[in-house]
This record gives C-alpha cells, sequence and structure tokens, in this order.
C-alpha cells in the first residue's frame, strides 16, 4: 500500500502503533508505502542473516546485528527498516550507545542486506544514501549484488568492503539448497566450508 501526502506526524504514529508491529514501513518526505513480508521473504533473509553470522563467527570479526531495526531522521522526512543491518566497522563507536540510536548523532549501520520478492528495494537507495550507509548487499532473482555509496550514490562492487572475502557464491548455493535440506543442516555445511576455506584464520 502506498500513501501519498503523508506527514511525519502521521507515519511516527503509524510507526509506533502496537497493532503495525509486524508491518514494514518505509516513508520518503510524504510517500508512505507499508509492506507486510511473505514467508519466502523471510525464509531468504534469514538464511543470509544465519550464514553472515556464521562467517563473523568463524572470521572473529566484532559485528552488532540491529536486524530490522527502524531509522529515521525527522530532518530529513526519511525512515525505514532494512531487511538486515549490521554495524562492523562502526561496532566500537555504537557498543555503549543507548538501546535506540539517533542517526543525527550516531553513524548509520555499514552494511544493510534488502531482499526483494515482490516489490523493489531500489528505491529505498536514496533514503539509505541520505543517512550515509555505505554498503547494500541486494538479493533479487537469484543474484546477490553489492553496491556500494560513492559520491551520494550507490555504485555495483565486485566484492565487499564491509565483510571482506565473503564467499557469494557459497550463499547461493546455501539459498538454491533450501528446499532440500534443513536450515541447521546447511549451517553446517557452511561453516564447515568456512572452516575448510581457512576462514577462521582472519
Amino acid at each position: 500500500m502506498l500513501l501519498h501526502q503523508t506527514t511525519w506526524q502521521q507515519y511516527v504514529q503509524l510507526r509506533d502503533a502496537g497493532d503495525n508491529r509486524n508491518t514494514r514501513m518505509t516513508f520518503d518526505r510524504g510517500s508512505l508505502e507499508l509492506m507486510s513480508p511473505t514467508r519466502l521473504h523471510e525464509r531468504l533473509r534469514i538464511l543470509i542473516g544465519k550464514c553472515i553470522d556464521v562467517w563473523v563467527l568463524e572470521r572473529q570479526i566484532p559485528l552488532q546485528s540491529c536486524g530490522s531495526t527502524t531509522f529515521r531522521r525527522e530532518d530529513l522526512e526519511r525512515g525505514l527498516e532494512p531487511d538486515h543491518c549490521y554495524y562492523i566497522q562502526n561496532e566500537p563507536v555504537v557498543r555503549n550507545r543507548p538501546e535506540e540510536l539517533d542517526l543525527t548523532i550516531d553513524p548509520p549501520p555499514d552494511l544493510v542486506v534488502e531482499v526483494d520478492i515482490t516489490s523493489s528495494s531500489i528505491n529505498r537507495f536514496s533514503i539509505y544514501a541520505a543517512f550515509g550507509v555505505s554498503e547494500i548487499w541486494r538479493w533479487h532473482k537469484g543474484e546477490m549484488n553489492v553496491f556500494s555509496l560513492d559520491s551520494g550514490r550507490y555504485v555495483k562492487a565486485t566484492a565487499s568492503q564491509a565483510l571482506p572475502g565473503f564467499p557469494f557464491d557459497k550463499l547461493l548455493e546455501i539459498i538454491a539448497r533450501r528446499s532440500t535440506l534443513d536450515e541447521m543442516t546447511l549451517m553446517r555445511e557452511f561453516r564447515a566450508w568456512c572452516q575448510q576455506s581457512g576462514a577462521g584464520r582472519g
């Protein structure tokens, strides 16, 4: 659902209402989009997140996961929830911050993950750019593309700067096999591959 001529106050009221807890909202200067994630969307989102968790564990990379936290800035009249987001390079900066972050003074996440099934996240990129998110991973139609922020715009990258060396090919293989094996078996296989490939030496 897409609503036009929505005020910031109306967006905040809808976003903070308990009945809307499971509704994703994207607000961009008067336009408000409301979405309910599908089962497929959530399965893919969770698998990607678990692979990231295994990778950073094996590489011993400090990380703070913020899931689908609502990020919003009244001064920009923009707000949204990513499918996944992570503090990696800026993890030490936000480690001891209060439970809720303020993007007017706190850094944005270093990495955002978006899973596109029935809708496109491309129209959300301008919001992430305004917030200063340095990297986005976008899964769409069986592919994972990496976008890096460059002079206020996102450009396709060949590798991740937020998580250097992350094995996207192996991730896509795990996703493709989701209908034949359970999640725990897939994660054990992914972890074993990480260990055998030397990922744990980082």
